[in-house]
């Protein structure tokens, strides 16, 4: 197993939770690994943060033998096409550019003190469905999953995200959206 992710810092991290892993600094749409060379590929939350998501994809193929898996999870393209009003569950979720039209975005979260901020890539859904047709891949299953009981439990604002898809994935929770290839 190898894992890969263009910033130094993320790959830096994933060294010191597990000096075992093989990480690189990588860019996704240049991966440097041979034709077919594996027989699963997985691209967990990234798509959406990689500047040339198509040719990310392509690259998975490049490096997946015949008939192999890719595994994908990314936030919802509705997430960022759109926003709630406000933190009520009634807020009406409003989108205020083009849903088909790609573009960057910014989203800083502050959890435990720490403040992120996560400089993305709006896809629509077609455009990752169109990357994977054009890269030989057939889809075999896909979701579009809520927030649970526990999680409104936990922060009664998430209520409202019951009405709309947050992530766009394959079951079980592990094995997001998969495809094979031709």
């Amino acid at each position: 197993m190898v894992a890969v992710d263009v910033s130094p810092t993320m790959v830096d991290f994933a060294k010191a939770a597990d000096p075992s892993m093989q990480v690189m600094v990588v860019d996704a749409a240049r991966l440097p690994f041979d034709d077919s060379a594996a027989d699963l590929a997985i691209a967990f939350m990234s798509l959406q943060d990689v500047d040339d998501m198509p040719m990310a994809i392509q690259e998975a193929g490049r490096v997946l033998e015949r008939g192999g898996t890719f595994c994908l999870s990314v936030v919802h393209p509705i997430n960022s096409a759109g926003r709630f009003e406000g933190p009520d569950p009634a807020a009406r979720f409003v989108i205020d550019t083009s849903y088909l039209e790609p573009h960057r975005y910014q989203d800083s979260i502050e959890r435990e003190g720490l403040r992120m901020t996560f400089n993305s890539r709006h896809w629509p859904l077609e455009a990752y469905f169109r990357a994977l047709r054009d890269s030989g891949f057939v889809v075999e299953a896909l979701t579009e999953p809520t927030v649970d009981e526990a999680s409104v439990a936990e922060r009664a604002d998430r209520a409202r995200w019951r009405r709309l898809p947050l992530f766009l994935d394959r079951e079980p929770a592990n094995v997001r959206l998969r495809a094979r290839q031709r």
